[in-house]
C-alpha cells in the first residue's frame, strides 16, 4: 500500500488498514466520510457511514498534509496522533467476522453490559495498536516524531475493566497479553458477551462437568453483563476516579465469577467423589446424592437504550 499523500488518501485508505491490522474478516464501512460539528468526536453509524468531526478531527489532519515532513511541538503532534487515534477507534468498531451483519450488531450492542464491553475493548485495542497504525499508514513520515508524544485516551470507565477481564482470560489459558483482547475487538457487539462467556467457561472443569444445558453458563453471562452495566455510573466522573472504580468493579466481578465457577465445580465433584465411586460398583445399590443447583443472580437491570457508539 503506498503512503497517503492527501488527507483524502488517508480516508480512503483507514478502514482497510485498520482491518489488516485488526486481522478481521470484514468491515461494515461503506467508505463514506461526513464531516460534523458537534459534541462527539467520531461516530461509527450503524448504516456503515463514519462521522468525524470537522475542527477537532479532519483540520488537523489537512493541517499534517499542508505541513508534511515539517517538524512540529510535542502540542501540535498531539492533536495529529489524537485525530488519528478517533479514526481507529471508530473503524475498531466497523469489524466483525465474516457474516456479520450491523442490525444482529446493533440489537446486541442494546443489550446490558454490551455497550460497555465494545466500548472498552474498542478503546484499549486502538490504544495498544494506533503507533502501528500510523506507521502502516505512513505518517511518522509526514509527521517526523509522531509516535514520541502519548495521547491519554477516552473511555477511563471501560478500558481498565475491560483490561482486567481480558488480561485474566489471558493468564487462564496461557496466551500472550492482548490475546483475548484483539479476539474481542474482531467481533462485533453480539458476539462480544457470548464469546467472553464461552472463553471463561471452557477454562474451567465444568464442560466435563456438566450437562448440555446446565444453567452455569447463563449464570455467568447474567454475572457478567451485570457487572459490566454498574461501569456506566462512573462514565462522566473524572478519569482517575473513573479508572480506580472500575479496577475495582473488574475486580469484584471475578470474584463473583469465580466464586459461581468454584460452587458449580464443587457440586458436581461431590458427585465423583473416590468414596462414590468406589460403592458404585457394589451389588448392593446406594442412594444418589443430592445436586444442589447454583444459586442464580439477580438479574442484570435494563439499560437505557445508546444507539450510537
Amino acid at each position: 500500500m503506498s503512503t497517503p499523500e492527501s488527507l483524502g488518501d488517508l480516508l480512503t485508505v483507514s478502514g482497510e488498514t485498520a482491518r489488516e491490522l485488526a486481522g478481521a474478516d470484514q468491515s461494515a464501512w461503506n467508505g463514506g466520510v461526513v464531516a460534523t460539528s458537534s459534541a462527539m468526536l467520531g461516530l461509527a453509524h450503524w448504516d456503515g457511514t463514519l462521522y468525524l468531526d470537522r475542527a477537532a478531527i479532519l483540520e488537523p489532519l489537512q493541517h499534517l498534509y499542508e505541513h508534511a515532513g515539517e517538524y512540529h511541538a510535542p502540542p501540535i503532534l498531539l492533536a495529529y496522533k489524537e485525530s488519528l487515534a478517533t479514526i481507529l477507534h471508530e473503524h475498531a468498531h466497523f469489524l466483525g467476522p465474516s457474516g456479520a451483519n450491523q442490525d444482529a450488531a446493533r440489537e446486541g450492542f442494546l443489550k446490558p453490559g454490551s455497550r460497555e464491553l465494545e466500548e472498552g475493548v474498542t478503546e484499549a485495542w486502538a490504544q495498544d495498536h494506533l503507533d502501528d497504525y500510523i506507521r502502516r499508514l505512513g505518517i511518522d513520515k509526514v509527521a517526523p516524531g509522531i509516535n514520541s508524544v502519548r495521547s491519554g485516551g477516552y473511555y477511563p470507565a471501560f478500558v481498565p475493566a475491560v483490561r482486567d477481564l481480558t488480561t485474566d482470560l489471558d493468564a487462564r489459558y496461557g496466551h500472550t497479553p492482548g490475546h483475548t483482547l484483539a479476539t474481542l475487538n474482531r467481533q462485533t457487539a453480539a458476539g462480544q458477551v457470548p464469546l467472553l462467556v464461552d472463553n471463561l467457561y471452557n477454562s474451567t472443569r465444568l464442560p466435563a462437568l456438566e450437562s448440555p444445558g446446565a444453567a452455569t453458563r447463563s449464570h455467568l453471562e447474567s454475572i457478567l453483563r451485570t457487572g459490566l452495566s454498574r461501569l456506566d455510573i462512573y462514565e462522566l466522573k473524572s478519569p482517575d476516579e473513573a479508572t480506580a472504580k472500575s479496577h475495582f468493579i473488574a475486580e469484584n466481578l471475578l470474584a463473583h465469577l469465580n466464586q459461581e465457577i468454584h460452587a458449580a465445580e464443587s457440586t458436581y465433584a461431590c458427585t465423583r467423589s473416590p468414596v462414590h465411586t468406589a460403592l458404585s460398583g457394589l451389588a448392593t445399590p446406594r442412594p444418589s446424592p443430592v445436586i444442589h443447583t447454583p444459586t442464580t443472580p439477580l438479574r442484570p437491570p435494563t439499560p437505557t437504550p445508546e444507539l450510537t457508539r
